[in-house]
């Protein structure tokens, strides 16, 4: 099976979502709710159908019950992520900003056509390895970089929080890049990492 497609295929989704995330900033159409949510749903649509191959690719998988045993760690992990996303980044920090609280529930509601967009870049790309690509032999890990880098970004998010309540008159023009800026970055590279470690594992086999 020839991984070059599959893995161009991964590229391109991560030069979109950074392209629209990047156009989002611009727009003032984004939030750290936005960019974290963002981030949850790629790694639940990942875990979804790592959860497909078990149960309809189960004969390519080269050990099923550890493979089952990953998904559902991370499943139960992105469970509670989800939870601490929507009520502190969702609600809690924008609290006193009726409009920003509002941009958030459009987003988890799916009313933000570039949020949206960027999740059909990645559900259109779940389907593409899905359906070409049967090297997927192991599930994505419990702690693979997209998982470390949601990790992160929930750290990152908190002081940047921190950092805004201090109200750094400095940045006040510039308050949107510098609370997005970190966690795109984070994105990029984590999952530039985590595509190329797990072509080259693939070729090494």
């Amino acid at each position: 099976m020839n991984t070059k497609t599959p893995k161009i295929a991964e590229y391109l989704s991560l030069f979109v979502m950074t392209t629209i995330t990047i156009l989002a900033i611009y727009n003032k159409q984004i939030s750290v709710f936005y960019i974290l949510y963002l981030f949850w749903i790629d790694e639940f649509l990942k875990t979804v159908f790592d959860r497909l191959r078990y149960q309809f690719k189960r004969s390519q998988i080269q050990n099923p019950e550890a493979f089952f045993s990953n998904t559902k760690n991370r499943l139960f992990f992105l469970m509670i992520y989800i939870v601490f996303i929507i009520v502190f980044f969702g609600l809690m920090i924008d609290w006193n900003n009726t409009d920003l609280v509002l941009g958030n529930f459009e987003v988890f509601f799916f009313k933000n056509a570039l949020f949206n967009f960027s999740l059909i870049t990645f559900l259109l790309r779940e389907i593409y390895l899905y359906i070409n690509n049967n090297s997927y032999t192991e599930a994505h890990h419990l702690i693979s970089k997209g998982i470390i880098t949601l990790h992160v970004s929930l750290i990152l998010g908190m002081f940047i929080w921190f950092l805004i309540k201090k109200e750094f008159i400095v940045f006040e023009n510039y308050v949107t890049v510098f609370a997005i800026i970190p966690f795109l970055l984070l994105k990029v590279f984590f999952e530039f990492q985590e595509i190329r470690e797990r072509h080259t594992n693939r070729n090494d086999n």
